[in-house]
Parts: C-alpha cells; structure tokens; sequence
C-alpha cells in the first residue's frame, strides 16, 4: 500500500509540532467555515470528503501549506466539486475582497 501525503509518521526528520498556540483570527475564520459548511443544517460535504481532498493533494503542496491552508485549499476545492460555487466566483469574490481593502 502507498503512503499517502499526510502520512509521515515514521519518517526520518519529519516531525509534527505539537506546541498550543492561541488560534489567530485567519484560523478561527477557517475553522468557522469549516463548522457552518458541515453543519447539518447545510451540509455542503462532510469532513470525510474534506479528508479525502486534503490527502489528495501533490507532496509539494501539501509540505507547502500549513495545517489551516491544507484545510482552506480543501474547502475551495470542494465547493468546486460539489457545484457550489465556481471557480470562478471564487476568483471574483476574492478579487473583489482585495480591491476593497486598498
């Protein structure tokens, strides 16, 4: 059986950190997101589906973002497949988002 991306355990000098930190606002953002899209009154996709996408990602993505991203990354990509929204909505909204903070 391969090993899939988020599969590191074992590893030599692959470690994951294990410290608490207090979530930053970015984060509590995602995580929120995450809850109302899963959420049985709406239940966008599950957190499986989330899971499944996340580990789907190339290796280089994957060490690339961080445990927040991989799941916003997912999020995005989901919506997507589910026919939610479209890409490019997404890219809309987000430029939309970054013209107005100028």
């Amino acid at each position: 059986m391969q090993r899939k991306v988020n599969d590191v355990g074992g590893l030599a000098g692959l470690t994951i950190n294990r410290e608490e930190h207090d979530q930053t606002f970015f984060e509590k953002r995602v995580d929120a997101m995450l809850m109302l899209l899963t959420s049985p009154k709406v239940k966008a996709f599950s957190v499986d589906s989330l899971r499944r996408t996340i580990e789907e990602s190339t290796l280089d993505d994957y060490s690339k973002r961080g445990y927040y991203d991989k799941w916003l990354y997912a999020i995005r990509q989901l919506l997507v497949e589910k026919a939610i929204l479209s890409d490019e909505e997404i890219e809309q909204r987000i430029s939309l988002i970054k013209h107005s903070k100028r």
